[in-house]
């Protein structure tokens, strides 16, 4: 059989013998639908919260800052935002008092390019912002545990936030969006490191929201900071909005946390020798260090001592330069465990740090543009194609080995 897996922004295929697939695991996901509609339904009938116009109306901002995603989240921002507009009714005389903020976290900024690629026209008319998580920053306050709260000073000083948004799992905070948009979205990088610090403690993970403390602190911060409106949406495989949740920025987010898991949630396999785990394309393979999550997630259905294949492009390499650094620091995975383990929590080692953890008991190849590099992953095998990292598999495993496929390995997450 053959399955074409994303790639980038191609497909790459995937042909393996019927005798050979244990099972596939991928969420069904609903089709395409009118995705004006579904935003004007959500935006007309806001959660919890009175339509966005008529807050506009009476509180009559003199500056409204607009959160939207990195190039990393690959959100249908033309037809959002279009409508996002629309429902605040603003006069074209009063665009200088909107800007948009790139909420991007701790990750780089995007370019002029991918502004104008995702933002279309709204990008030669408004202000776009990139979030830098070492500057621009004030304080609005302390978390109850003591954290100090850095938020980027244009959001901070803003007299009407708006925050938008894509749902999906998440293996830290269990869902991506919502509150995220401020934490670590337009936080600083020493709230965000305090932040994800917390990564060992129990409740993390994937679908987890409640008594997770990141996600806890998470929500902590966005109520200090205040958000005036929210709209968030979930997609397909395609990128294509199947359902959105407008409203009070942490009402609207749970609803639509709790439909993204009835979607994304499976019941799993038992553990196979063998997983084949697609990233998801572009942007979600723009990198290693987002491909990760696809690879943690196939590595939960993997025996000990398995082999996991992840396919994801990473056009642009490790993709964060703290992340390469740490993933360089040993000779073994173990080894690289042991430093960090011993040196103060740093965000970006501490994504080279969960992979290790994996690379522990596990063979993980790779079908990337690394394996055209002259200098390709650290501890990872590295391939072009499937037939390459077949004959490695059937050299470990033999002919008749048994593999799960997760085309969509990072959107996918237990039941429990």
């Amino acid at each position: 059989m053959e399955f074409d897996f994303a790639y980038g922004r191609n497909t790459i295929p995937v042909s393996i013998d019927t005798k050979n697939i244990a099972a596939i695991v991928t969420p069904k996901l609903p089709g395409s639908i009118n995705q004006a509609v579904e935003l004007a339904r959500a935006l007309g009938k806001p959660i919890n919260s009175p339509p966005l116009r008529e807050i506009i109306k009476n509180k009559r901002p003199a500056s409204i800052v607009v959160l939207v995603t990195d190039i990393s989240r690959p959100v249908p921002y033309q037809e959002l935002l279009v409508a996002l507009m629309e429902e605040m009714q603003i006069k074209s005389d009063g665009k200088e008092q909107i800007k948009f903020v790139i909420a991007t976290g701790a990750h780089r900024p995007n370019t002029k390019q991918e502004i104008e690629e995702v933002f279309g026209p709204l990008a030669q008319s408004y202000t776009f912002i990139n979030h830098d998580c070492d500057k621009d920053l004030v304080s609005v306050g302390k978390l109850d545990d003591g954290t100090e709260l850095w938020i980027n000073k244009e959001v901070a000083e803003a007299e009407f936030v708006i925050v938008t948004s894509c749902i999906m799992p998440h293996n830290l905070a269990g869902f991506s969006g919502g509150p995220k948009m401020i934490l670590p979205g337009v936080a600083g990088r020493s709230t965000i490191t305090a932040n994800h610090s917390m990564m060992t403690r129990p409740r993390v993970g994937p679908g987890n929201i409640q008594n997770n403390p990141i996600s806890n602190q998470i929500l902590a911060a966005a109520r200090l900071l205040g958000v005036d409106f929210s709209l968030h949406v979930v997609l397909n495989d395609q990128n294509r909005i199947i359902k959105c949740f407008a409203g009070e920025l942490e009402k609207a987010w749970q609803k639509g946390c709790q439909y993204c898991g009835t979607i994304y949630r499976l019941p799993f396999p038992e553990p196979a020798e063998v997983v084949i785990a697609g990233a998801g394309g572009y942007p979600r393979d723009l990198n290693l260090y987002q491909a990760v999550k696809a690879l943690i997630n196939g590595a939960r259905l993997l025996k000990p001592g398995g082999t996991l294949v992840l396919i994801g492009e990473c056009r642009e390499g490790m993709g964060e330069p703290l992340f390469k650094e740490w993933l360089m620091r040993g000779n073994r995975p173990e080894e690289m465990v042991s430093n960090f383990e011993r040196h103060e929590f740093i965000l970006g080692g501490h994504k080279a740090y969960v992979l290790c953890q994996e690379l522990k008991n596990k063979e993980v190849m790779i079908i990337s543009e690394f394996a055209k590099m002259k200098n390709p992953v650290p501890f990872l095998k590295n391939a072009l194609d499937w037939s390459t990292a077949e004959k490695m598999v059937i050299q470990k495993h033999g002919p008749d080995y048994q593999a799960l496929l997760m085309p969509l390995a990072g959107l996918v997450f237990p039941l429990h």
